[in-house]
């Protein structure tokens, strides 16, 4: 069974670049372009049966909630809090912003090219 990944990013271009590369690597993938669409999802996951995601790549600017905001409540809810969450922003820091908790790994869009994005995941869930 292939590992999923979850996308959170409101940038249409870099979405669409990221979903492609990461299903050409064999990864499952479902993307989110609102904080709130993807806490949902998150919820609908307990109430069925469908699979938790490996991984979540999340943007920190979101039109309609901040990444530090998701971090807070994947990181403090028992049921999700061993997901690897992956920073990927150009925001350049947020530490004190998160409130001590802290993602997996922090990325930076502008220094992480799609192919270099598609190693760093590979080493962590293969």
């Amino acid at each position: 069974m292939n590992k999923k990944i979850f996308l959170i990013e409101d940038d249409p271009a870099i979405l669409d670049i990221y979903q492609t590369m990461i299903q050409k690597a064999g990864f499952d993938v479902e993307v989110f372009p609102l904080g709130k669409e993807f806490l949902q999802a998150m919820e609908e996951m307990h109430t069925k049966e469908n699979k938790k995601p490996d991984l979540v790549l999340l943007d920190l600017i979101l039109p309609d909630m901040s990444g530090e905001e998701i971090l807070v409540k994947l990181k403090k809810n028992p049921l999700t809090q061993h997901i690897k969450v992956f920073i990927l922003s150009n925001k350049e820091n947020a530490s004190g912003i998160i409130h001590d908790i802290n993602p997996d790994k922090y990325i930076i869009k502008a220094d992480t090219s799609p192919t270099a994005l598609i190693k760093i995941i590979q080493d962590e869930l293969n």
